[in-house]
C-alpha cells in the first residue's frame, strides 16, 4: 500500500487533472474534499471518454439517443464534465487497512480496476495498487514460483503491514 496518495479535490478542473496523471505517473486519482474524505476516482479512462464521445453537454433525449446507438451514458455523460466531482466515479470499490491483499487482487480483477483506495472511517489512508500486489508477490516467493511459507499464516499478506508486504512509495519517485 502508497500512503503518500496523490489526490485531487472535487473542484480540480479536467486540465488539472490530466496533469495531475501525467506529472505524478499514475493512472487514477482519489478525489477528496478538504477533510481527506474519499468522494471519488477519477482514471485515465473517465479522461479519455471526453476524446470518445466529445465535449458537449447532453440533455436527456441526447443521452437516449447515445443509449440506443450502444454508448454508454455514464461515459457520454463523463464526457461532458468539466471538474474532478463530474468525471468521478462515485462510490468507488474500496479496501479496509488490514483487509488480506487476496481481498484487493479479488476486487481489482472482479471490477476491473488497477487500483483501490484504501479507506478508514471514510477517510482516505492509502492506495493499493496492480503493483503493490506484484511486490508482495515478489516477497513472499511468488514471483519465483514458490506458495512462500508453509507454515500456517506465514504466507498470507495484508493491505497494510510494513515491508515487504507495502509496495514502493511514489514519493521517492518513479522506478528506475
Amino acid at each position: 500500500m502508497t500512503t503518500a496518495v496523490v489526490t485531487v479535490g472535487p473542484e480540480a478542473t479536467f486540465a488539472e487533472v490530466v496533469d495531475t496523471l501525467l506529472d505524478n505517473d499514475v493512472g487514477g486519482v482519489p478525489v477528496v474534499d478538504g477533510a481527506g474524505r474519499l468522494l471519488g476516482m477519477v482514471t485515465e479512462a473517465d479522461l479519455v471518454a471526453k476524446e470518445a464521445y466529445g465535449d458537449r453537454p447532453r440533455r436527456a433525449l441526447g443521452l437516449v439517443v447515445d443509449y440506443l446507438r450502444g454508448h454508454d451514458p455514464q461515459w457520454v455523460r463523463k464526457a461532458a464534465g468539466s471538474t474532478a466531482r463530474e468525471l468521478m466515479t462515485m462510490a468507488p470499490v474500496t479496501v479496509a487497512p488490514g483487509d488480506d491483499l487476496a481481498v484487493a487482487a479479488q476486487f481489482m480483477l472482479e471490477f476491473r480496476h488497477a487500483r483501490l483506495p484504501v479507506v478508514e472511517d471514510g477517510r482516505l489512508v492509502g492506495i493499493v495498487a496492480r503493483q503493490d500486489l506484484l511486490e508482495a508477490l515478489r516477497a513472499s516467493g511468488e514471483g519465483r514460483g514458490g506458495r512462500g511459507g508453509d507454515d500456517a499464516g506465514e504466507g498470507e499478506a495484508r493491505v497494510t503491514g510494513g515491508d515487504p508486504v507495502e509496495g514502493p512509495d511514489p514519493a521517492a519517485g518513479p522506478p528506475g
